[in-house]
Order: C-alpha cells, then structure tokens, then sequence
C-alpha cells in the first residue's frame, strides 16, 4: 500500500529539539474552541533600503492538513487527517505610487512543531509569484512561479538539516522556547526568507538564541548572518509577540491582539466591531 510523504513522516518524526516544546501548540484550551489568535501590528518594512509604514497581520489558528493534498479537508475529522497550526502573515506595503501585498503561511504539525508547509502569495504591482513547499523527511519539495526572466517556473528539493529552520518561522518558533530551562544560548541552521517575489535560493546558516526574562516581558534575541533580530514577548502563556525589531531596520509593534472567528466578520462594520468588542481582546 502506497503511504503518502506526509504520513510517512507521521511514522518517523523526531521529537522537537530539547530547547523548543511543541505544548504550546497542543494546548486544547487555548486552540480547542476552534477561534484564531488574530494580532495586528504597526510596523514599518524596510524595502529598497527605506523604511515602509504599514499594518502587518499574524493570525494563527489549529485547523487540519488533508495527508495527500496539503491542504484543508472539507471534513476536518477525516480519516488520517493531521492537526497542524497555520500562521498567516499578511502584508500590505505602500510603496510610492503602487503596493506590495504579500501572504505567508507556516503550517506546523500539532505533535512535535515539526514545519510540514510554507507557501507564500505575492503581488507587488508589476507581477504575480507563487511558492510553495511541502515537507518529505528530511527535505522540502519546494516549487515556484515568478515573472522574472530565468524563473518563471522551478522545482527543486531543499534539504533541512536536523535543526534547521526558516526564518518565517520565527515569528511562531521564538514563542515555542522552553522559558523554564535556564535561557543557556544555543545554535540552529537558519534560511532566509522567502517573502520576496523573487526565486529564493535557500542556504542554511549558523544562528545563536538567547533570551533575557523580566517579570513582565522576555527578550528573544536570533543572531544570523544578517544582524540580529529582538522578539519581544508577553512573559506569561500564551507568550505574545509584542515587538518584533529585526536586523534590516524593520519594525512590528502590537496594537491589537484578539481571540476570534474572524471568518465570521466580513460584513461591512465588522472589522469595527470586533476592534470594539472587548469580549475579543487579549489583556494589554
């Protein structure tokens, strides 16, 4: 019987490595009602050597990954389906006259934080990209369609070494720390990231964590090849991402985070009245 990558990896999974825990990602009482983490977040997106004023989105929700298809099933309980937990980045960037809008999605299984998916959307007013990587052991079969010249089109395999990570992840990774072992620095395998129109050419590299705790608030530092990133987050569970002051001059900063269905609020005044439910608010 032919057994797809995904449930093959289901077979052969590792445990995540010691300094990170998967028990954020199963928390049933903070995932289990079905509602999404929706955080919105002033920001200014360094590009073209100039900071961007935007508004950026991370919303996480637990949702289920189909084990053929790599995407969500129509039924959630399917036979075989996976729990995973998905992070949309969502970005949409003035530029001058024109804009850049761009999605990422990480999708992590709910057992281990292993990453199974990452795909990315972008449009930045000239053209449109697609990208797309799906997880098979140890390597990401990773396809791509761009409007530049020499890669309207590709798929290549990328290897992951064993604690190796992107940097899309970190957004999510950074929270899955293990705060109560002693914050002892270590090193991982980085990528960059993917969120570009342009063909990525993916090259892991040494990067050092290290984190600093106050009673209110813990500073994650990610030295990389690029500088170094500081995540602020909330120092009690579910450890909220309030800051994020990354190596390129790019800045996020929390204005809001709510607990919602936010597919339920589409009609227009919903986005109002959800700001102004305090029924849907995390405590600031």
């Amino acid at each position: 019987m032919l057994r797809s990558p995904l449930l093959c990896l289901s077979l052969i999974a590792t445990p995540a490595l010691a300094q990170f825990s998967p028990l954020l990602l199963q928390n049933d009482s903070y995932w289990g009602d079905g509602k999404a983490e929706f955080n919105i977040y002033d920001a200014q997106n360094a590009r073209d050597g100039a900071p961007r004023p935007c508004e950026v989105l991370h919303i996480l929700v637990r949702e289920s990954m189909d084990p053929k298809q790599f995407v969500r099933p129509d039924n959630p309980n399917q036979a075989g389906a996976v729990p995973v937990l998905k992070l949309n980045q969502i970005l949409h960037l003035p530029i001058g006259l024109y804009v850049h809008q761009q999605m990422h999605s990480s999708f992590w299984r709910v057992d281990n934080a292993q990453l199974l998916k990452f795909s990315l959307t972008s449009s930045d007013s000239i053209g449109n990209t697609y990208k797309e990587g799906r997880r098979e052991a140890a390597v990401f079969s990773f396809e791509y369609r761009t409007y530049f010249d020499g890669a309207s089109a590709g798929k290549e395999n990328v290897a992951v070494p064993e604690n190796g990570y992107f940097y899309d992840e970190l957004a999510l990774l950074v929270r899955t720390l293990d705060f109560q072992k002693p914050a002892t620095p270590f090193e991982v395998q980085l990528a960059g990231s993917t969120i570009s129109s342009k063909k990525d050419n993916f090259a892991f590299k040494p990067a050092k964590l290290s984190f600093k705790s106050t009673h209110r608030e813990i500073d994650v530092a990610v030295e990389h090849a690029g500088g170094t990133d500081h995540f602020i987050l909330d120092r009690d569970f579910p450890h909220l991402l309030r800051q994020w002051n990354a190596a390129d001059g790019s800045r996020l900063k929390m204005k809001r985070s709510l607990r919602v269905a936010y597919w339920n609020y589409s009609k227009p005044g919903d986005r109002e009245k959800a700001l102004a439910d305090p029924m849907l608010r995390h405590p600031d």
